[in-house]
């Protein structure tokens, strides 16, 4: 469900409100059918779908992603029925409106990637909406979408690897203003310079070999890179994790002074949160495919609600040495996505943990206004 479709009705939870646990609640579910209730839960989330497809898209969002799904098949029978799959993407929703930042957080694993992929369709969604400019691009074939890679773009994680190392800088850069016809073909070279000169790189550098450049040079060339069609959507697959801190402030400051320039909207993914929130101005976690929590910057570093999101947060250092963390471990594995646990998927690892948290899928909604959360130690009532 999209956070922007629904309406505020209870009012806000603290974060340090003390778990309350049931002494009756282990009988009470000493007879419960997870299989059943799992169930019956997927129908009315398929239900909310098939609903939601009625709706017309946002005319402010750039960008509206409605119950998207990504799984990859594990096993099939001989037939072709798929019998196991993974669950790298699994009912997620959110808008992003122009010119804005939305930061998606969460640990190694969790499909921040595939998310960002998903939505530029380089992985085929597997059901869901992805509305761009007011047009359902889901169901797009490769012939539908070329028009559209010029709007939309990446910037990958690994600067050593997305770069070809037998092409010059030039010719990197050339290649997609040539192909997508940009402009006239005996301006590429002067385009080209003057969008190195936009992302801080010399004009010198035009000759030269990616083998010749350090992180931080090589990051701003795949920078460029992206930006040389003039897209309106960038996905940034946390661009700074390769590189050292110095560097990484450099690139984000390189990021904003863009935006504000030519009015970039970025779906920035990373699991550094002092990055996150350096840069966006929404974020949304992810744990095991699904999004636990959604909500504007300030709501979300001031109240984190969700347990993943304040574990998270508590492993942020601080600078000043005389203040005292309250750090918070995680205890055991992240659970597999092609077998996830039953009710709460974090239940496993979670330290306010109930019974009900392990049969039971928390309902996800809004408990201020803008500030999404799945969890049972807030109220689950509509």
């Amino acid at each position: 469900m999209s956070p922007e479709n629904q309406e505020t009705k209870q009012e806000t939870p603290k974060k340090d409100v003390p778990v309350q646990k049931d002494p009756n609640a282990e009988e009470e579910f000493a007879h419960f059918d997870d299989a059943a209730e799992a169930q019956k839960e997927q129908e009315a989330r398929d239900e909310k779908a098939k609903q939601d497809l009625e709706l017309p898209p946002d005319p402010d969002a750039l960008l509206e992603v409605r119950h998207l799904k990504k799984y990859f098949t594990l096993q099939k029978t001989i037939t072709g029925k798929v019998t196991r799959s993974l669950r790298a993407v699994d009912d997620v929703s959110f808008k992003l409106k122009a010119g804005e930042t939305i930061g998606i957080v969460g640990e190694s694993g969790c499909g921040k990637t595939t998310l960002g992929r998903t939505i530029l369709k380089l992985h085929q969604p597997t059901d869901g909406q992805i509305f761009f400019e007011g047009e359902d691009i889901a169901k797009y074939k490769p012939s539908q979408m070329r028009p559209l890679r010029t709007k939309m773009q990446i910037i990958f994680q690994d600067p050593y690897s997305s770069l070809p190392p037998r092409s010059t800088v030039g010719g990197i850069l050339s290649e997609p203003v040539r192909v997508h016809k940009i402009v006239e073909r005996e301006n590429v070279r002067d385009y080209v310079l003057k969008i190195m000169d936009q992302c801080g790189l010399r004009d010198y550098y035009y000759e030269r070999y990616p083998h010749e450049f350090s992180g931080g040079q090589r990051q701003r060339i795949c920078i460029a890179r992206a930006l040389s069609v003039n897209p309106k959507l960038v996905v940034c697959d946390e661009p700074v994790s390769a590189l050292d801190v110095s560097i990484q402030a450099q690139i984000i400051n390189l990021l904003k002074e863009l935006q504000e320039k030519n009015g970039y909207t970025y779906l920035f993914i990373s699991h550094d949160l002092s990055v996150v929130k350096h840069i966006s101005d929404r974020i949304g976690v992810m744990y095991l495919g699904s999004m636990v929590e959604f909500g504007d910057k300030k709501s979300i570093f001031s109240n984190p609600l969700h347990p993943y999101t304040q574990a998270l947060f508590s492993a942020v250092p601080n600078p000043n040495p005389d203040v005292k963390m309250n750090r918070i471990v995680l205890k055991g594995d992240i659970p597999s996505p092609a077998n996830p646990p039953s009710g709460c998927r974090f239940h496993t690892r979670c330290p306010k943990a109930m019974e009900i948290c392990s049969h039971i899928t928390p309902v996800y909604k809004e408990y201020e206004p803008g500030h999404f959360a799945a969890c049972h130690c807030y109220p689950q009532e509509d």
